[in-house]
């Protein structure tokens, strides 16, 4: 349940997931503060701030660990996963080059199958798997479009040395492809369980109300830190989950416009 509500609110524009994620924490800071100092006096919260002090500590130095886990884990699904769109873009972009050079005239209906193949896998992974690498589900849409670009070039009959000496280097792109395109669909659905974000979210709570706990003499002081306490929460939440779920939000860190442009290929010839 908590990584569907992280998820959703990384679909939120960028704006509004802002606000939401840094206005939450401080409305709960607030109201959690207000609670506290409602049932406890000063003096009681003074008496008690050795302990209050002791086992904040505690929890901060939990929510540190846990905090850093979370930024270093969503950067590794992030960095991985755009690794993979570049692999399998790169792969696309070098079959696209090599189909000049199948120039004989007889050639023709290959080069054109060869240039229809490209722009419907790249349609495909954009239009069919983008939504499902959105949605984590860990299903793929292009399957049939990536059995035809295998076939439009392993398939191609080699008629000179040149396009002989070319196709085992095409063997080694559509493997590359292959291989990219396995990984990004297994990868894409690789975000933080759903106990991961309850520990994320529950250790978050803990540090905004425990930080109450801590004697003083001023309300404003106890107001000022959990503005700012609310405020760091917030924003690791937002740079793990837009980390975590790469593909999601308005703009995405991750984004379909390399296959895009693929999608073109051909045409002007």
């Amino acid at each position: 349940m908590s990584g569907d509500l992280v998820q959703f609110l990384v679909s939120l524009p960028l704006p509004v997931m802002l606000l939401v994620a840094l206005s939450v924490p401080l409305l709960m800071a607030f109201a959690i503060g207000q609670m506290i100092l409602s049932a406890f006096t000063p003096q009681e919260l003074t008496a008690n701030s050795t302990v209050g002090i002791a086992k904040y500590g505690f929890v901060v130095e939990v929510y540190a660990v846990v905090a850093a886990l979370t930024l270093v884990g969503s950067w590794e699904i992030y960095q991985t996963s755009r690794d993979h769109l570049q692999r399998e873009a790169g792969g696309l972009y070098l079959l696209a080059l090599s189909v000049p050079s199948y120039g004989e005239a007889a050639q023709a209906p290959r080069r054109a199958e060869m240039y229809a193949s490209l722009r419907d896998y790249a349609s495909a992974v954009a239009t069919k798997d983008w939504p499902h690498m959105i949605a984590a589900n860990g299903r793929s849409g292009s399957d049939v479009e990536f059995q035809r670009l295998t076939r439009a070039f392993v398939d191609a009959e080699p008629l000179t040395g040149a396009q002989q000496a070319l196709a085992q280097n095409v063997v080694g792109w559509i493997a590359q492809v292959s291989e990219a395109r396995i990984a990004r669909l297994s990868q894409h659905s690789r975000t933080f369980g759903t106990l991961i974000w309850i520990l994320v979210l529950t250790v978050s709570v803990a540090v905004l109300v425990f930080q109450w706990f801590v004697g003083s003499a001023s309300n404003g002081v106890h107001y000022a830190m959990g503005a700012v306490i609310a405020l760091i929460v917030g924003v690791v939440i937002v740079v793990a989950g837009k980390l975590g779920f790469p593909f999601n939000g308005e703009p995405p860190f991750l984004s379909p416009s390399p296959f895009y442009q693929m999608m073109a290929v051909g045409l002007s010839l």
